[in-house]
């Protein structure tokens, strides 16, 4: 999720967002003199966002009912959200904010069963040092973190595009306090589910936002970034989700079978 708060009053407008990265959703105001103030949204990026927003508003109407919330698709045009109309005759003031989610946070979440590739190169065998709903940083979550050296090599466990990447950090510790400090790759599913692979080294990408990735393709480079008691790498699944995204349980291919599950303390080979 990312969160924007925008001022403006009698055409003044400021903003701040409030995220590592944000997202690639660009939000403009203008204002036609008195006669109305039209906000529009347009997507940059390669992913379908979810934009919501919500206004304070002094002596105006808005032509559309809030909160308002709107799917934008990747696109190069502008998508008009909203005018704000003032009474005749009075003074005007506007406070909005918005948030954006990755995905169509109005869609039914995608039927489970796809399996997933184990997301290492083939040959390779790690440990599941924590399953779902660990005790040490999975508390209500559907995650796999995989015992992993660092600079071992990371690979997508399924097709799609790369939606958000942060590789900048070279820090980290075993508490939560660390967690903004974790290098991550989030790649879109077609379903329009996302995978999210965490704690990459510095630098350690080996793709691009809006690249397209295959199954098994190699991705970056393992570290132990972000909230990590040792090097790993954290893999889950997730459906978007109002105020936040939800983990979903992931089924993956080992030994041409299918695993609903992977089990803590077990060793796995691609």
């Amino acid at each position: 999720m990312r969160l924007f708060v925008l001022v403006s009053g009698a055409g003044l407008l400021s903003g701040a967002a409030h995220s590592q990265q944000a997202a690639p959703v660009l939000l403009t105001a203008v204002d036609y003199k008195g006669s109305g103030v039209i906000v529009s949204a347009q997507n940059t990026g390669s992913c379908p966002y979810t934009v919501v927003l919500t206004c304070d508003l002094t002596h105006m109407q808005s032509s559309a009912s809030l909160p308002l919330r709107q799917v934008l698709v990747p696109s190069k045009k502008k998508v008009v959200l909203t005018r704000l109309t003032p009474e005749p005759g009075q003074a005007y003031k506007y406070n909005y904010h918005y948030r954006t989610y990755l995905g169509n946070t109005t869609a039914p979440a995608p039927t489970p069963g796809y399996a997933y590739s184990l997301p290492f190169e083939v040959g390779r065998e790690y440990v599941v040092m924590q399953g779902n709903n660990g005790t040490f940083s999975h508390a209500n979550q559907q995650a796999v973190d995989f015992s992993m050296p660092e600079n071992s090599v990371v690979c997508a466990a399924r097709d799609g595009i790369v939606a958000e990447l942060k590789q900048d950090s070279n820090g980290g510790c075993a508490e939560a306090s660390c967690k903004e400090q974790g290098n991550y790759i989030i790649i879109f599913h077609d379903d329009g589910s996302y995978a999210t692979y965490v704690h990459f080294r510095q630098n350690g990408s080996l793709v691009q936002l809006g690249q397209h990735v295959a199954k098994g393709q190699a991705i970056g480079y393992s570290g132990n970034t972000g909230w990590s008691s040792g090097p790993h790498l954290h893999f889950e699944v997730d459906v978007p989700g109002e105020p936040e995204k939800t983990s979903v349980p992931a089924s993956f291919e080992v030994a041409g079978q299918t695993l609903s599950e992977l089990r803590p303390g077990t060793r796995y080979k691609r």
